[in-house]
Parts: structure tokens; sequence; C-alpha cells
């Protein structure tokens, strides 16, 4: 090989090696600023609309989605159970900037609803408790319990048990109030206590009607149901035996599920004024009967004025069943 062919060789394999540097190169560059441009995007963060939280705490990831764990560090206590807080743009976008986070504000506008998950203990549950804890003391019979003091409603956080004990009580044989202290979930972990006090009362019983039902209405043993009340609360007529509902109508409406009165009820009408009757005479161990006709209006048991169709003479009777009156 010449000389001038020696060097043309070497030349052209400079210029190849050249050429194949650059282009490792120009790969490597386009392959980091891809792998930049991928990871960039993985650590884009997006903001949530609105977060319920379990747990005493507010943390990173409760405000923006996709947080690493490095980055998903505690922003202080969560809202009181059942209660919220809102964090507007210029908050949200300092804490972004303060940890690192890859999210821009796009308008003041930008908020998030941060809302502490609970649930409530309500009055029914309390009245269970405090009674269940009474009888455990030996108070015995039908009764029942009323708290006077305070609205009954303890709010626990969400992960908490639902349940609620007595933990102390104060009651005195004989007497009709008690003084005690609740806490739930329970006495061993009393996260909520709440003092209360309030009313023991006897109950009794009663019967009432199923619907509401108005004069004319016959009442039957399908239209009663029982019903416990405090006897304190009921009147010297309300009615405490089913019988002497049974058969009778109101004598104006009567609202289903409310005591009834003595004075509400009376036989219903089985006879008008007018109408034609059987009149029954017993004297004696004889019976005799007659048309009559009904001077007055009556029910089953009252006694009214009938005239004997027969002597044309006026009679006092006492009306036995539907169209008949008897006289003795």
């Amino acid at each position: 090989m010449s000389n001038k062919e020696f060097e043309e060789t070497k030349q052209c394999v400079l210029f190849m090696c050249s050429v194949t540097l650059k282009t490792i190169i120009l790969v490597m560059v386009f392959g980091y600023g891809l792998l930049y441009a991928v990871l960039n995007t993985a650590q884009a963060a997006d903001l949530r609309a609105e977060t319920i939280i379990d747990s005493s705490s507010v943390h990173v990831s409760d405000i923006f989605s996709d947080v690493p764990s490095t980055k998903n560090v505690v922003l202080g206590n969560a809202p009181q159970p059942g209660q919220t807080i809102i964090l507007n743009a210029k908050t949200l976008q300092r804490i972004a900037n303060m940890y690192d986070i890859d999210w821009k504000s796009q308008s003041n506008a930008d908020q998030i609803i941060l809302q502490r998950s609970s649930q409530t203990i309500n009055a029914d549950a309390m009245l269970e408790a405090l009674k269940k804890d009474l009888q455990a003391k030996g108070l015995g019979g039908e009764f029942g319990v009323s708290i006077s003091n305070v609205a009954p409603l303890i709010t626990l956080p969400g992960d908490a048990p639902a349940t609620v004990e007595v933990s102390q009580i104060s009651y005195t044989p004989g007497r009709d109030v008690f003084t005690a202290v609740l806490a739930a979930p329970s006495a061993a972990n009393p996260i909520k206590t709440l003092s209360v006090s309030g009313l023991i009362e006897k109950m009794k019983d009663i019967p009432v009607l199923r619907t509401s039902l108005k004069n004319g209405d016959i009442i039957g043993s399908s239209d009663i149901e029982w019903v416990s009340v405090a006897e304190r609360r009921m009147l010297h007529d309300t009615v405490i035996d089913a019988d002497h509902l049974i058969g009778r109508t109101p004598i104006r409406a009567v609202d289903a599920n409310m005591p009834v009165r003595t004075r509400d009820i009376i036989s219903p009408q089985l006879i008008a004024r007018g109408d034609e009757v059987l009149i029954q005479f017993v004297s004696n161990g004889m019976s005799l009967s007659a048309r009559g006709k009904a001077m007055q209006n009556g029910a089953e048991g009252e006694r009214i004025r009938v005239l004997n169709l027969s002597s044309n003479q006026s009679l006092q009777a006492e009306i036995t069943g539907d169209k008949v009156v008897k006289v003795q």
C-alpha cells in the first residue's frame, strides 16, 4: 500500500469513529432527556377535590395524589370528627413549594375540602346503656329513662367503635332522678364523655289506636295495639283496658298511637230518633214484645223514650241492641 493510500484509509477510519462517537453522544443525550421527562411526569401531582380523613392527622397525600412516600409527611392535626376545613389556592401552593410537590395552582379558585370521618352515638343508645346500668344496680319493674340537661349526642371519630357505656352513675332507690357520666366507645377507652342527668319514669302498657279513626268508625280488636307510656304522663281517665275500646266509636277524630281518654269514645248510636224499634217487656220471667217508635237517639246501654204504637203510650226503655229496647 502506497503512502497516499495509507493516509486516505487513516482519514476514513478517523471520520467513521468521529461519526460513531457523535451518534453515541446524541443517543445518550436523547435517552437521558427521555428518562428525565418520564421521571418528571411520574412525579407530577394532582390536587384532590375532597378528602375524608380517618386519622387524627393530615398528610400531604390527603391533599395531592401520586405523592412519593418520602414526601408524605404530616402537615398538622385533622379537623374534629364530623368537621371540615378548606385550604385555598395560596395555602396549597405554599404546601407544594415547601415539600417539593410538582403542582402549580391554575387559579385562585383552587381549593380542597378536608372532612374528618365521624359517627354518632344517639339518644336511644345512651338511654339503653343507662337503663341497663340501673337494672344492674337493682332497679326493677317496667321503667324508662330520659335525659333532661343536655342534647343526647356524642360524636366519635369514624374509626372508633360506635358504642357507649356508663362510667359513673348516682341513683337513690325510691327517687326518680339520676346523674351519670357516659363514656364512648367504652369506660375503659373514653374518647368522649358526656355528663347527663334525667328522670326515671315508671311505665305502663296501654291500648291505643293503630290508625286514626273518626266518629262512626267502630273500633275492633284489629284496630288496637299496645304502647308503653310513662305513668306520670297518663291522665286519670286514660283507657287502660282494650275491652273498653272494642265496639266503641270516637266522639271525634282520635289520632293513632296516642292515649285514649274515656271521654273521647262512646258506644255507637244504635237507634236514631224516628226509627221503628222492637220493644221487649220483661217481668216476672215473662217476655212480651211490641212495635214502637224511638223518640230520641241512643247507643247501647242508654235509656231513651219510645212510643208504644199499640197503646200510644210513651215509655222509658234501655237500648239492648240494634233497634231493640227493653222495658222492665
